[in-house]
């Protein structure tokens, strides 16, 4: 019989931003642990899980770089690293959990996307179909690729590697806020798809939006509905001063000239028309500093590196 992860009602505080982590010390027993997902669902482990399906590519390269990847044994197919990870079947078609997959693969824990599954019942559905445990993974702040992380040190025994990479990449994102703290906020507009006279635009509430933040931006179309399509005419209101275009998929500067209401905006105008790829702007893993990195030198090319 595999090892089971069954839900309880026991309370582990995952908040980067207070200081606490949920790994264990001392000489604490590695299992059980609990940890809490993105959904704030509880669930405890009571031994170690031999196979880990992760459908998201974060925590795909998260396993990797704290050195439980043989639990590995299926992936989302948008992983961009480590490269050692391609060997892996792809267990999403359509973008959503194949399920047929999941189950051959035998997996005692899922690790899923906050998109694939937004409620609990979501959960609760993927978890009696795909016959194992659901662990819904956050994405939509640092904060929580941080807590993360640091779960997936718990839910795989490797706590310790887990609380070093949850540092590093808190100092690492440290740093780079520090080098754009003197700088003024810029009126940014993130673009993730060109339609004909129109563009959509992300949601504010996404992992975009708040590295944009982090970064000193201002989104200046975070009262749009990602959702609902932002007109060409409506972008000459917005005014954005630097226009981050999602690469092969947003306008280009050479689009936005084109057209009447866009060529005198100021980004346009500036030339601060920067094409980003989709792994910069939806980055969550290990190299969520990185992708940051790269976003506030596209709102601030002056500031000073991050040491």
């Amino acid at each position: 019989m595999l090892p089971r992860v069954t839900a309880l009602a026991l309370i582990v505080l995952l908040c980067s931003s207070c200081g606490f982590k949920p790994e264990p010390t001392g000489a604490l027993p590695a299992y059980p642990q609990t940890v809490r997902d993105a959904l704030g669902r509880q669930v405890h482990i009571d031994t170690a899980p031999r196979r880990i399906v992760s459908l998201d590519p974060g925590m795909t390269a998260a396993l990797y770089r704290i050195g439980a990847q043989k639990l590995l044994v299926g992936r989302s197919g948008l992983e961009t690293y480590p490269k050692q990870s391609f060997h892996l079947p792809v267990m999403t078609t359509g973008g959503q959990p194949d399920l047929r997959q999941i189950q051959h693969a035998q997996a005692d824990v899922v690790l899923v996307p906050e998109s694939m599954v937004p409620t609990a019942a979501d959960v609760d559905k993927l978890q009696l179909k795909a016959a194992a445990e659901v662990y819904v993974v956050g994405g939509n702040s640092v904060n929580q690729v941080e807590n993360d992380i640091s779960a997936m040190g718990l839910i795989t025994n490797h706590a310790n590697a887990a609380r070093a990479l949850s540092g590093a990449v808190s100092a690492a994102v440290g740093r780079v806020q520090q080098s754009v703290a003197s700088e003024p906020a810029v009126g940014t507009y993130v673009d993730v798809g060109l339609v004909t006279g129109a563009t959509f635009t992300i949601d504010p509430g996404s992992m975009t939006g708040d590295l944009v933040r982090l970064a000193k931006g201002t989104n200046v179309a975070s009262e749009v509905s990602p959702s609902q399509s932002v007109t060409f005419a409506q972008m000459a209101t917005l005014a954005p001063d630097v226009y981050l275009s999602e690469q092969g998929q947003g306008a280009t500067l050479s689009d936005l000239r084109k057209h009447k209401d866009t060529r005198t905006i100021p980004a346009v105008q500036n030339r601060r028309v920067i094409q980003l790829p989709a792994s910069v702007l939806n980055e969550d893993g290990p190299r969520v500093a990185l992708a940051l990195a790269q976003i506030a030198k596209a709102l601030h090319p002056d500031a000073t590196a991050p040491q």
